[in-house]
């Protein structure tokens, strides 16, 4: 693979290996606001990081600076250290001059941390935490890579929400702010930037494909018509994808007598790491080696791929109903597509608790997807 498609591929699974850990601190309900002290308790390993009453400066750097020390052992004390950065970071921004030599740092950890609990936040909250890391971004003369990476992280967690619009126009922003940037590495990260646009896009699109799989075998997009398709983009080296796997397959035994097709894409390098990988660990379903040598050929740029594991889910009429079918959410899709009376066969109880929810987070109600 391109080395530079490489370099910002791994940028962009740092993110979102952070936005991982925050997602399993999530509780089932939003919370509504993130503004209170932690209630997790300190311990040999993880400090105290309560807020004292009427705290001074010294006392808010203190606990910024333990904060920013701790070890998280748990979900619950990243939250909780997070939390403890934000409050006190936001209380220190309104007291010290601009001027002061620690603002600068002080502004960022309160926008990087922002942007790290955003999705613990009701929609108001969220909306204005977006506005201030655009806000930032655009007041920086030039952005650093922590600069760019809070940005991605915003737009990451924003991805997690109904509404994907707001995290296309912070992507679309980094790039616009980057575009002039003289900086190599600066230019790499537009690439990930670029793609993220190009995969928030494919919602609600037709998905094209015209490849070959390992074995030899052309595939196009009309060989998946009237089924339910999921597109694995994975790479052997990738554990999460390898765990996504696993759940993927266990769904495709299940449901494939019923409609459920598979596809998925390797990103390695050496086809023959893949080949290898398969003959181990044989699929069931289709596997396409994205190796063109032209890395502008590649899937994984045309599908705009900036973080692993990625799975589509294809509707029977090919379009793209849910960038975001894994873990949790593959469950919950495949729960509704195949256990969820569709409209032509109503249960028995359709009480508006009862009634089925929408397929893809927001972007296609359940009809679309069951098509």
């Amino acid at each position: 693979m391109n080395k530079n498609l490489v370099r910002s591929l791994s940028f962009a699974i740092l993110v979102w290996t952070a936005i991982s850990v925050v997602l399993h601190a999530q509780n089932q309900e939003k919370t509504s606001s993130a503004e209170a002290n932690p209630a997790v308790q300190p311990t040999a390993t993880f400090p105290d990081l309560t807020i004292p009453d009427n705290a001074d400066i010294a006392q808010l750097q203190a606990v910024v600076a333990r904060a920013k020390t701790a070890t998280p052992g748990s979900s619950q004390q990243y939250k909780a250290q997070q939390t403890a950065i934000r409050v006190a970071s936001a209380e220190l921004v309104k007291r010290l001059p601009k001027d002061h030599p620690a603002y600068p740092q002080t502004e960022l950890d309160m926008i990087m941390s922002s942007a790290t609990l955003l999705t613990f936040f009701d929609d108001d909250q969220q909306v204005d935490i977006v506005e201030k890391v655009q806000q930032f971004l655009k007041s920086r003369e030039s952005l650093s890579m922590q600069d760019v990476q809070i940005g991605v992280l915003a737009a990451g967690m924003v991805e997690l929400q109904p509404d994907k619009e707001p995290a296309n126009e912070i992507y679309q922003l980094l790039d616009e702010l980057l575009k002039d940037d003289q900086r190599e590495e600066m230019q790499r990260l537009r690439i990930s930037l670029q793609a993220s646009v190009r995969r928030l896009d494919m919602l609600g699109q037709k998905f094209e494909l015209d490849a070959s799989t390992v074995d030899g075998k052309l595939m196009k997009t009309e060989d998946l018509a009237g089924k339910f398709v999921l597109v694995d983009i994975f790479a052997t080296w990738c554990e999460p994808c390898l765990a996504v796997q696993s759940r993927i397959l266990s769904h495709y035994q299940k449901y494939r007598d019923r409609g459920l097709e598979v596809v998925g894409i390797s990103i390695d390098d050496n086809v023959e790491t893949l080949n290898q990988f398969l003959k181990k660990n044989p699929l069931p379903w289709p596997v396409i080696h994205d190796g063109a040598p032209d890395p502008l050929d590649r899937l994984s740029l045309k599908y705009g791929i900036s973080a692993l594991p990625t799975v589509l889910l294809l509707n029977k009429e090919g379009t793209v109903v849910s960038l975001e079918a894994r873990n949790s959410e593959l469950n919950r899709l495949m729960q509704m597509l195949f256990e969820t009376p569709t409209p032509a066969q109503p249960a028995e109880d359709q009480s508006p608790e009862n009634q089925t929810p929408e397929a893809t987070q927001g972007n296609s109600p359940a009809t679309d997807a069951q098509k």
